[in-house]
C-alpha cells in the first residue's frame, strides 16, 4: 500500500488530531505491506527522511510555530469569526496541494484525511470523523466553523470509500444525521501513548515545582478553553467546595486559549487571584505527562465528546477521573470513572468533594482506570485502520 495524508494538523501547537495523525503514520511505517507514506503541508511534500523528521520534531514547521502564541496568534484566533476565512483557507490549501494530490493519485496512493473535510482526490480515500458536535451543539462553535463543516462534510462522504469514527457513539451520529449505511462507517477507538503512565513523585517534582504544585495536591483539567468542555460549570462547582478543599487542592486548567470563553475568564479571575485556580495555558508534552500523573483528581465534565482522548490519557496516568455520563464518554471509561450529569453543577460539586475526601474510592478508580487504558492502544488503532485501507485497495 502507498498512503497519502494532509499533514496540516501537525502544525504546532499540536492538538489531538495532530497526535492522531502522527501515531497513525508512525505505526503504519512498521506495517509490512506499506510501501510508502507521503503527505503535504501547503505545497511542501514530506516523504521518507523529511517525513521521519517531521514525526520527531516540529522544526520542519518552524514558520507555523511562531503563530502558536503572542499577538499574531490572537489575531488568527479572532479571524475564526470572520465570514469566509475557513472557506478561503481551504481554497488556498487546495490550490497549494493540487499538484501533489494529482501526482500521488495518478500513482495509486490511498489518501486518508484525518481531519474531517477531505480535499478533492481522484483515487481511493478515507476520512476520520472525530465527532459531530457542530451539528448537535452549533452554539459551541464559531459560525464560520459550523458552515465550513456543513459545506465540507457532504461532498467528503460522497468522495470517500470508508468513514472511520472514533467511537460507536460517533458512528451512530453519522448514521442518524447523514444517513450513511452501516457498512461504510467503521468504529476504531483511539489509543493512548505509552508515555502516559504513572510516574514517581521524584520524576514529577521539577514540573510541579515550576507551577508551585504538590504531588496529589490539585485537581486537573486538560482541554482547549471552549464552551463544550463545560469549564464554566466545573469552575462554579469548584468554587462551591469548602474553602479548605479549594486551598488544599487548587484547580489547574491546562490548554490553549479557545473561543467564546470571555465569561469563563471572568469566572476564573477571583479564584485565580486567591491562588485557587492556576491557568498555565499550553504546556510542553513532557510537563503535561507529569501533571497528569501527579493530580489528585482529573475533572472533565464535557458536554459532548466523540471519544475524549484526555480522559483515556488520565486513566493511563493513574489518576482518578470525574467525567460526564453523556455522548461517547461512558463507552470510553466503562466503570473506571465517577460519572456525573454535566449539566448539574450540584452533581459536579458533589463528585469533586466525594473524590477529594474518599481515598479508597480514588484508589479503586485508579486501578480500574489503568486496566481500561491498557485496552486502548495505538497498535490496535493502527492495525484496524490498515485493515480499512486493505479493504479498499486489496
Amino acid at each position: 500500500m502507498k498512503l497519502l495524508y494532509d499533514l496540516n494538523s501537525l502544525r504546532p501547537p499540536r492538538s489531538g488530531i495532530g497526535y492522531y495523525t502522527q501515531h497513525l503514520i508512525e505505526g503504519l511505517l512498521r506495517q509490512p505491506d506499506v510501501e510508502d507514506i507521503a503527505g503535504w503541508v501547503g505545497s511542501t511534500v514530506f516523504q521518507g527522511a523529511s517525513l521521519d523528521a517531521l514525526m520527531r520534531t516540529d522544526a520542519a514547521l518552524g514558520k507555523a510555530a511562531q503563530f502558536s502564541d503572542g499577538l499574531t496568534a490572537s489575531m488568527l484566533r479572532a479571524a475564526r469569526h470572520v465570514p469566509g476565512v475557513y472557506k478561503s483557507r481551504t481554497i488556498v490549501r487546495n490550490i497549494m496541494s493540487a499538484s501533489a494530490r494529482k501526482d500521488f493519485g495518478s500513482r495509486g496512493y490511498l489518501y486518508h484525511e484525518t481531519n474531517f473535510v477531505a480535499s478533492p482526490y481522484k483515487g481511493p480515500s478515507v476520512v476520520t470523523i472525530h465527532d459531530l458536535s457542530h451539528r448537535r451543539h452549533p452554539e459551541f462553535h464559531p459560525r464560520v466553523a459550523v458552515k465550513y463543516l456543513d459545506d465540507g462534510l457532504p461532498p467528503t462522504f460522497r468522495q470517500v470509500g470508508r468513514v472511520i469514527a472514533d467511537s460507536h457513539y460517533t458512528k451512530r451520529e453519522i448514521h442518524d444525521i447523514y444517513g450513511l449505511p452501516d457498512e461504510k462507517v467503521v468504529t476504531i477507538h483511539l489509543g493512548v501513548e505509552s508515555s502516559f503512565r504513572p510516574y514517581s513523585q521524584e520524576e514529577c517534582a521539577p514540573a510541579l515545582d515550576e507551577l508551585g504544585l504538590r504531588h496529589r495536591g490539585f485537581v486537573l483539567s486538560v482541554c482547549t478553553l471552549q464552551p463544550r468542555k463545560n469549564l464554566r460549570r466545573l469552575v462554579e462547582a469548584f468554587a462551591r467546595l469548602p474553602a479548605d478543599l479549594r486551598h488544599a487542592f487548587p484547580l489547574v486548567l491546562i490548554g490553549a486559549d479557545g473561543w467564546m470563553n470571555s465569561a469563563l475568564m471572568r469566572d476564573i479571575e477571583p479564584l485565580a487571584n486567591a491562588g485557587q485556580i492556576i491557568t498555565p495555558g499550553y504546556v510542553s508534552r513532557a510537563t503535561l505527562l507529569k501533571l497528569y500523573a501527579s493530580a489528585a483528581v482529573f475533572g472533565y465534565p464535557s458536554l459532548y465528546e466523540g471519544f475524549g482522548l484526555p480522559i483515556a490519557e488520565a486513566l493511563a496516568s493513574g489518576v482518578p477521573v470525574l467525567t460526564s455520563n453523556v455522548t461517547s464518554i461512558p463507552e470510553v471509561v466503562g466503570d473506571a470513572a465517577l460519572v456525573v450529569d454535566p449539566y448539574s453543577v450540584e452533581e459536579i460539586e458533589a463528585g469533586l468533594e466525594r473524590m477529594l475526601n474518599d481515598e479508597p474510592l480514588r484508589n479503586d478508580l485508579i486501578a480500574k482506570g489503568l486496566r481500561r487504558a491498557a485496552e486502548l492502544t495505538w497498535e490496535q488503532t493502527v492495525q484496524k485502520t490498515a485493515d480499512v485501507y486493505r479493504s479498499l485497495v486489496g
